[in-house]
């Protein structure tokens, strides 16, 4: 693995958790004693307001990785900091947060330079077709630059009730786990726990680690050269 592995956390579909999965990504991987920087490009800003919040309640704690808010209204603004991150190695992973749209000026020029793209989304009649647009628009962009772009892309059910779907709706998820094989890798699933309703940007995370770690495993495995998978 080279140093930064950019990855980003990106889906047009909002309410999917992207900022959750990317804030405990940042903890997972400091977790296994890497240095992080989270970019948070969503324009609510929920990782930077989460941190000054943190802040307060945790006075004096170290910071376990670093946030920065970061505009995607500049591409060249973008492709600078992802080259001198790139030059100067000074993290080993660079998290970069997006909102749930496709609009940012340079959200393209940031999937096309990521190593890794992570999308969270639902087994539901909303979000499944909103991630089957996105998954075609990265795959096109892919198309489009012949080769050139080599981003791995992720897509993570999230939030998925354990035991919930009738045997239909269960045929029905396989099928669509199915056509997303074509263009991306699928993370193994999320299951919904309470406990994954909030984050912190600083204190532990245990209980939440013990959900998520199974598709974090996963994905973590591949990207350090620990798994075999193919893209």
């Amino acid at each position: 693995m080279e140093s930064p592995c950019i990855i980003t956390f990106a889906n047009q579909k909002g309410g999917v958790g992207k900022t959750t999965l990317c804030a405990l990504f940042a903890s997972y991987l400091t977790g296994k004693g890497h240095t992080v920087a989270v970019f948070d490009t969503d324009p609510q800003q929920s990782i930077v307001k989460k941190r000054t919040s943190d802040q307060a309640t945790y006075a004096g704690a170290p910071l376990p990785y670093a946030v920065y808010p970061f505009s995607l209204t500049n591409e060249s603004a973008l492709l600078s900091l992802i080259g001198n991150l790139r030059q100067t190695g000074i993290v080993d992973f660079a998290l970069f947060d997006s909102a749930g749209s496709l609009t940012d000026q340079a959200l393209l020029a940031l999937f096309a330079n990521s190593d890794y793209m992570l999308t969270p989304f639902h087994y539901d009649n909303i979000t499944v077709p909103s991630t089957a647009v996105f998954v075609a628009v990265v795959s096109e962009l892919r198309k489009s630059m012949g080769g050139a772009m080599t981003t791995v892309h992720y897509i993570i059910p999230n939030l998925e009730e354990q035991g919930v779907g009738t045997k239909e709706e269960k045929e029905l998820w396989k099928l669509v786990n199915e056509k997303f094989k074509a263009h991306v890798r699928i993370a193994p699933t999320i299951y919904k726990r309470q406990s994954l309703r909030r984050f912190s940007t600083i204190s532990d995370m245990d209980g939440q680690m013990l959900i998520v770690s199974p598709s974090f495993d996963s994905i973590y495995n591949d990207i350090t050269g620990l798994s075999e998978t193919g893209k």
